[in-house]
């Protein structure tokens, strides 16, 4: 018997279902069946009736959830407590974000820990907020930093940002510069008239850019899927297409003269951001969204990130 199964019974019995306990704690519903059963087999009782609306404990069950309830709350002021002495967060911390984001936030991020937390240890992934989701209601991942339209029983999301969505091309580009606003930006439905190349519709920006279109009465001229980040900016680079993206998703391409990035208007096109958190986020956890919360909107204030805030 371990804290970490009698925390998994104490959920089971909170929520009153197997399923609904494995969204909230981001792990899969035959594992935490497992672990059930090895704690019943330890303790030589059944814990848990089963019945087609959920579970309800035993009254062995009944009386071992009361019993270790008050343990388990000791335990966790305990925890807080020497953090809270100590002064500093410590331990790892996985954090995931879109590539984009990454590229705004990831250093401001590393420079903040390693002044002023420097007993956590960052474990930084990105990927498309699809991939991310899927992370995190895995327990793969602490923190994430998802698309606004991904949305999960499993974890907790607050706002972050709206991004502006700027099209994509090669420095120069004629068929882009000959329908430029006087503004010198592009209406969407000028952009959707060039071939665009875009994430897979399993992905969060394509949801909201087949969105905007739908609701402007527009229609794509052509799209082809492509899910690499990578692999869309060196197409875009060498003419096969253009894209839609946030700014700092291509701002080291743009810097280096490769790929150039035209505001959309006519409407804006937005892409929202949400920060989200696993059932049992730490108190590094819990600091690491308050710092990009206040990151995001100093950079929205400065001009440095291209956005609209959350």
């Amino acid at each position: 018997m371990d804290l970490r199964q009698l925390r998994l019974f104490r959920r089971i019995v909170a929520e009153g279902s197997f399923s609904r306990a494995a969204a909230v704690l981001g792990i899969a519903q035959p594992a935490l069946s497992r672990q059930v059963r090895a704690l019943e087999e330890e303790l030589g009782i059944r814990l848990l009736h089963r019945n087609g609306r959920g579970v309800i404990p035993t009254e062995d069950g009944r009386r071992f959830a009361e019993a270790v309830a008050p343990v388990l709350d000791d335990l966790a002021r305990i925890r807080d407590e020497a953090i809270a002495a100590q002064g500093v967060a410590r331990g790892r911390l996985r954090v995931a974000m879109p590539p984009s984001v990454a590229a705004a936030l990831g250093p401001a991020l590393m420079r903040h820990l390693r002044a002023e937390m420097p007993g956590v240890q960052l474990h930084l992934q990105d990927a498309f907020t699809g991939t991310i989701l899927e992370w995190l209601t895995r327990g793969e991942v602490d923190v994430a930093v998802l698309n606004s339209m991904r949305r999960s029983a499993a974890v907790s999301t607050e706002p972050l940002y709206d991004a502006h969505l700027f099209l994509v091309h090669p420095p120069g580009d004629p068929r882009v510069l000959r329908r430029l606003t006087p503004e010198g930006e592009i209406t969407l439905a000028e952009a959707a008239s060039l071939p665009l190349l875009l994430p897979g519709r399993h992905h969060g920006v394509r949801r909201e850019i087949e969105a905007a279109l739908s609701a402007a009465g527009l229609r794509a001229a052509r799209i082809e899927d492509i899910d690499s980040l990578t692999g869309v900016k060196h197409m875009v680079a060498e003419g096969l297409g253009y894209t839609l993206f946030a700014w700092d998703a291509v701002a080291l391409e743009i810097q280096a003269g490769i790929l150039a990035a035209t505001r959309v208007c006519a409407p804006v096109l937005l892409h929202g951001f949400v920060i989200g958190t696993s059932a049992d986020v730490s108190p590094a956890g819990r600091a690491v969204v308050r710092f990009l919360r206040a990151e995001v909107q100093r950079r929205i204030a400065d001009g440095r990130l291209r956005a609209s805030p959350g």
